[in-house]
């Protein structure tokens, strides 16, 4: 195998040649020394050597920590390494990134560079099936759950799993499984475990929480109700429960034209109407911000006109911060919900003098299933 050595002049000596016609000065370089990492561990760990691409990894358990780490090197006599054998070193930077550090051997004339990487052993379940049934993976929680059609026989299944290269699978893959209670699978990889806790619920998947307007990546624009509409509006307070940069306001006041009516606000219609079956859905959920204690109004139309007034309480044990309000959807209603309409203080002011205009705010609307 041929392998690429970088050379550098260290050290030099010169003869100096005398003859009746010059002198002739000539560097003697020697080019025979061993410049090879023989051996490089962390805490016994022995690392695998590439002599072809001079490349050095190590993988620790699971768990360790990547600073403050002390390889010990095997070098050929006379040779030495730079970072020294035993010296500290950090296989992360300040951010947490992996980061390969190169070490320099240098032996007579000769230098060799090696590019050391280290990380810990990961290992994860990548699909998880029965059937022709996909599970859902939640790697965060090491969580696998899977819907399967009432009337199954979860006494005897055999789940198809992909996982890490090189991992062993514990129950072994082709060995039937008993799901009657949530069963744990276990990866076992270079000296390490990793578990998933599988659940398999008999029934239909649930629908998914739908975000109907956050601000950021959901954001149709709200008419105005009697009242100053202001899309994309500056978050007046991000260090609260909702932390996103953008959200919906009005100034509500006593005018009857512009703000003082009870059902003044926001709607979400026409180009920006919603399709919310209640069958699936069961309650909506808002961040509502203002400075005034008082109920806060959805009002739920459907294109045929049917129509629900839900309110809910905005307290006033926590005036001028994010609340995040629940709107129950009545058990009767079966219309489609097209249109939703926030009312976010249900008073009428427009003949109270004594009212004080109150900028009031909505964020993260969201539709929960059932």
């Amino acid at each position: 195998m041929k392998r690429t050595i970088n050379y550098i002049l260290i050290l030099f000596s010169t003869v100096l040649v005398l003859s009746s016609c010059k002198d002739e000065v000539r560097a003697v370089l020697d080019t025979t020394a061993d410049v090879n990492i023989h051996s490089f561990s962390i805490n016994g760990v022995a690392g695998v050597i590439d002599s072809a691409k001079s490349t050095i990894s190590v993988i620790l358990p699971a768990g360790s920590s990547l600073k403050g780490l002390q390889p010990q090197i095997t070098l050929a006599d006379g040779a030495q390494v730079t970072p020294n054998t035993g010296d500290a070193v950090d296989f992360v930077d300040a951010k947490g990134n992996l980061t390969e550090i190169t070490y320099i051997v240098t032996n007579k004339d000769l230098y060799q560079k090696y590019t050391v990487s280290v990380d810990v052993a990961r290992a994860k379940i990548s699909s998880f099936k029965i059937g022709s049934v996909d599970g859902e993976i939640d790697d965060v929680n090491k969580k696998i759950t899977i819907y399967l059609p009432i009337g199954t026989d979860v006494t005897t299944l055999y789940p198809i799993v992909s996982y890490t290269v090189g991992a062993t699978l514990s129950p072994a893959p082709g060995t039937a499984v008993d799901f009657s209670n949530p069963v744990t699978l276990t990866l076992t990889y270079l000296g390490s475990t990793f578990t998933y806790d599988v659940t398999v619920i008999l029934g239909t998947k649930p629908k998914p929480v739908v975000v109907i307007y956050d601000g950021e990546t959901v954001s149709p624009t709200w008419d105005p109700l009697a009242s100053t509409v202001t899309n994309g509006t500056a978050n007046p307070k991000t260090d609260g429960i909702n932390t996103s940069a953008y959200c919906v306001s009005i100034m509500r006041n006593k005018s009857s034209d512009n703000g003082g009516q009870p059902w003044s606000g926001g709607a979400l219609w026409n180009a920006y109407k919603v399709n919310i079956d209640p069958a699936s859905y069961g309650k909506f959920t808002m961040m509502v911000l203002k400075n005034v204690a008082g109920d806060v109004q959805l009002e739920i139309q459907s294109t045929d006109g049917v129509k629900d007034y839900i309110k809910v309480t905005y307290s006033a044990t926590a005036l001028g911060q994010w609340q995040e309000l629940t709107f129950t959807i009545p058990a009767s209603r079966t219309a489609i919900i097209n249109n939703i309409l926030v009312a976010p203080h249900v008073v009428d002011t427009s003949g109270d003098a004594s009212y004080t205009p109150q900028p009031m705010y909505w964020d993260n609307l969201k539709a929960c299933p059932k």
